[in-house]
């Protein structure tokens, strides 16, 4: 059953409906231009079977208040004013044309409100000639004079809007109506490669796609929403203990002094419970407790996961579960600096770790590194390579000899070796090292090349050895200042 309600915003009164389950997890919808919360019936009962569902009507529309602006920065503030008044901490965001562009806004703006994304055929944020506005005949459930204003940030829109593409954190779904629509394909083509976690899936129906293929669209949207980020059930923890995110790096737990938490606050005081937490197996504990890395961004949480270890139940399958969380992240398009950091200090560093670790990140996947790779695993064997300095080079010779290979690796070889040399725990064959220099193909201005190609001619495996003798190379090179 669809309840319409009405809540005031802005000094605005927004129009919505709700529907769904009371306990569901919130599903928030914004309408294209021109329509309202009503638009989204053909799809909205399927969408709320287990959701709490909320379509909203932004200003300028429906049952909300007709003001004269309703840019999508308006909406943008209305939609975060709206969350605040219903008190949703975070919520998955579906929004079609107009409303696709107000939720990338959204995500940009506050990107801890919006769990998952979905974008559906929305118009190409970069600037773009002005079309005079087309006026159908009949009533529109919309203010005709707030069109102009409307249009005139779509036209011409701020372009730290479209740098900014790269702040929204939450997994992203984008829907293309393909060949019919008046969307253009390239600009959806190039927000998806700018959203860091972004995929495309076409339904060539148009630009109505919800309306023209519900069936379709539910499918491809809950299938989505259904996989539920790890990120997600660590919030989710966080909020049955009473803590909440209320801004980039801040937090509240209702009772700390002045009630402000820092992400590093949040890790030291409730990672140790996590990684431990009784009522889950360690498969359980382990996701959560890389959720909590993904959320957080804190390498004391990867320092508790690997506390915990020798804790758990099976310790030899939580280190399969643990090294699994490790690969599936070095892999994703975007990665915790924790996670690389904690690589290195934790278990490359350390001499009785060392081996095995590499082993499990990317050692044992050599033989897959070859031209063509799939982009998730160079994108795994990079971030290793640029973390590998310490690993004893007979446990990592194969896997560089292997990475050579991969003229997509070359410059984070290159990265490696040069690491190799400078880390205080590590080392390399000064022989294979120039070899596998040698070999790569990297742009003339490339620094520091010939400085390191120097140094290893010279059989130096690290800079301990005689650190005068890279200063030198530096400046014969004429590189820059010596690092």
């Amino acid at each position: 059953m669809t309840e319409p309600r009405t809540v005031t915003v802005n000094e605005v009164p927004l129009g919505y409906e709700v529907s769904g389950p009371a306990d569901g997890d919130p599903l928030l919808l914004l309408r294209a231009l021109g329509e309202s919360a009503a638009d989204w019936g053909p799809v909205r009962d399927a969408l709320a079977r287990k959701r709490r569902v909320y379509a909203l009507d932004l200003r300028g529309h429906g049952r909300s208040g007709w003001t004269q602006d309703h840019s999508p920065e308006l909406m943008r503030d209305d939609v975060l004013g709206f969350l605040d008044a219903l008190g949703l901490d975070a919520v998955d965001l579906v929004g079609h044309s107009t409303g696709g562009a107000v939720a990338v806004l959204v995500a940009q703006e506050q990107p801890w409100r919006v769990i998952r994304l979905v974008l559906e055929d929305v118009p190409d944020l970069r600037p773009r000639e002005p079309v005079a506005p087309v006026h159908p005949a009949g009533e529109l459930a919309l203010d005709r004079t707030g069109v102009p204003a409307g249009r005139a940030g779509s036209d011409r829109p701020d372009p730290a809007r479209f740098e900014a593409l790269e702040r929204i954190t939450a997994p992203t779904l984008v829907v293309a109506g393909g060949p019919t629509s008046h969307v253009p394909r390239q600009g959806l083509a190039e927000l998806v490669r700018r959203v860091p976690d972004a995929r495309l899936l076409t339904i060539a129906v148009g630009h109505l796609v919800h309306a023209t293929a519900p069936d379709a669209f539910t499918d491809a949207v809950t299938t989505f929403l259904d996989d539920l980020p790890d990120a997600e059930l660590a919030r989710r923890w966080l909020a049955r203990e009473g803590v909440r995110r209320t801004g980039e790096n801040e937090w509240t737990d209702g009772g700390s002094e002045g009630g402000r938490l820092t992400s590093d606050d949040v890790a030291h005081t409730w990672a140790e419970d996590m990684v431990l937490a009784d009522d889950l197996d360690d498969a359980g504990r382990t996701r959560l407790g890389f959720g909590l890395v993904d959320l957080l961004d804190a390498y004391w949480v990867t320092v508790e996961l690997g506390f915990a270890l020798p804790r758990t139940d099976d310790p030899q399958a939580a280190a399969r579960i643990l090294w699994e969380g490790y690969r599936s992240r070095l892999e994703a398009p975007v990665t915790a600096k924790a996670i690389t950091y904690s690589l290195w200090v934790d278990w490359f560093e350390n001499h009785t770790t060392s081996e095995a670790a590499f082993a499990e990140v990317l050692g044992n996947d050599h033989a897959r590194l070859l031209p063509g790779a799939p982009q998730p695993l160079l994108r795994r064997a990079r971030r290793v390579l640029e973390s590998s300095g310490p690993v004893p080079w007979s446990a990592k010779a194969v896997t560089y000899r292997a990475s050579a290979r991969v003229p997509a690796l070359h410059h984070a070889l290159f990265r490696a070796l040069l690491l190799c040399y400078h880390d205080v725990y590590g080392a390399l064959d000064p022989a294979e090292g120039l070899a596998l220099l040698d070999g790569l193909e990297l742009p003339p201005d490339t620094e520091h090349v010939a400085a390191l190609r120097t140094v290893l001619a010279a059989g130096l495996p690290n800079r301990r050895e005689r650190p005068e003798a890279w200063d030198a190379a530096v400046l014969a090179a004429g590189d820059a200042a010596p690092e």
